[in-house]
Order: structure tokens, then C-alpha cells, then sequence
């Protein structure tokens, strides 16, 4: 498998280019607590993982809040700052305006999640090659392309069934299915966004976000993107 390929069978979401964010290289856009990290990027890539982990792990006490302002990004990196947020007491996503694919997996293993008044999730199932893992051919060599895949697949399943057990506490199965039927995108395009009554629906705790997030978010646009 070449690069390119290896490079996209890794994203979730949209394949985007160009990724600016805030932990790498560039000031922040005011002075914002050590708890507070933002991850305000169009992708979360392993060049972000690597920033917003190391940050994580220098934080003192057992609290964080991650700004998220994202279009997705690579599974693994992805992943791996949903594990490292898990393993805080007090952990809170904020979504002023749109967490998707990767972002809304990390958005969704947080304690405590808020969205915004316009904000939006959506969909976390794998992209892989260009295509939703569900959509490639089986017709493939064993070792190609659908094959992997069909990897992606089961083990992004498998986490968002254990992140939504988690957050639906005493929920049955029936809830469960409910809400992994609308976060592995059963009916729906991977980017079609998740509102907040939606998530309020599904019986996921969600709250309202203040404005002075989105004006954070706004700032940072501005001045980088």
C-alpha cells in the first residue's frame, strides 16, 4: 500500500489538507487556563495528537475542557486523544460550532459535553480510501484495500458501543443501538450534521454553550485560517 493510500485509509472524515491549529507553532488567541486546550484545526492530524496529548499529560489535578472546532481527521489520532480525555475525572468537550467525524468521537468520551446554539456533530464510521468502509467492494485481494476497511469498521464499532455505554448510564440496549445506529451513520451521509435536540433525543447529557466560546473559536479564525 503506498503513502497516499495508507494516509487516507486513516481519516474519518473528509480528506482536507492545510491543517492550521492553535498547539502547534502559534500563540493562543488569548491566555486560557492549563485545563483549557483548543483543538481548533480543520484536521486533527498526528502532528495535533502529539500537541494536545503532551499538553494533557502536564496538566496537574484531574480536570480538562477541549475547545473543539474541527471538520475530523486521522483514526488514530482521533482515538488516541479520546483514550487519553477518558482517563480524567472531570473532562468537558465544548462544541460551539461543529465537532465531526474524529471530533465528535473525542467530543462524545468526555463527561461532560456542550454544544452551541448552530453546533453539530455527526457521524464517526471510517473513511478509507476516499469511500465509507461500508461502500468498498468485498471483491478485493484479501489483503487489499476492503479488507482493511472492513478493520476500520469493527473497530471503530466496537469503541463507540463502549464510549455510549458509557455516557448512556442504566440506558438498555435498545437506547444503545438507537444511538449507534446515528453515530456510525446507518442513515445518513457520514457529514450530515447531528444537532443538539438530536443528541438531547438519544438521552446523551448535553448542555448549551456559552457565546464566549464561539467568540474564542471566531478569533482564532481569523487570525490563522
Amino acid at each position: 500500500m503506498n503513502r497516499a493510500i495508507l494516509l487516507t485509509a486513516l481519516v474519518t472524515g473528509s480528506a482536507l489538507v492545510g491543517a492550521g491549529y492553535l498547539l502547534r507553532s502559534r500563540p493562543r488567541a488569548r491566555a486560557l487556563p492549563s485545563s483549557i486546550i483548543p483543538i481548533v484545526t480543520p484536521v486533527i492530524d498526528v502532528g495535533v495528537a502529539e500537541d494536545v496529548l503532551g499538553v494533557m499529560e502536564q496538566l496537574r489535578g484531574d480536570e480538562v475542557t477541549l475547545l473543539l472546532h474541527t471538520a475530523g481527521g486521522c483514526v488514530t489520532s482521533c482515538v488516541m486523544i479520546a483514550n487519553a480525555l477518558r482517563e480524567f475525572e472531570r473532562s468537558t468537550a465544548i462544541v460551539p460550532y461543529m465537532a465531526l467525524s474524529g471530533g465528535t468521537l473525542i467530543a462524545l468520551n468526555a463527561r461532560q459535553l456542550q454544544m452551541g446554539r448552530s453546533a453539530s456533530l455527526s457521524a464517526v464510521d471510517p473513511i478509507v480510501h476516499g469511500q465509507r468502509a461500508r461502500h468498498l467492494p468485498d471483491d478485493e485481494p484479501p489483503n487489499g484495500i476492503a479488507a482493511l476497511a472492513r478493520e476500520y469498521e469493527v473497530a471503530m464499532a466496537g469503541y463507540v458501543r463502549d464510549t455510549l455505554t458509557a455516557r448512556l448510564t442504566g440506558a438498555g440496549e435498545s437506547a444503545i443501538e438507537r444511538a449507534m445506529g446515528v453515530f456510525m451513520g446507518e442513515h445518513a451521509p457520514h457529514e450530515w450534521p447531528i444537532r443538539r435536540p438530536e443528541v438531547e433525543a438519544l438521552g446523551l447529557p448535553v448542555g448549551p454553550a456559552a457565546r464566549s466560546w464561539a467568540e474564542m473559536v471566531d478569533a482564532s479564525r481569523k487570525r490563522w485560517w
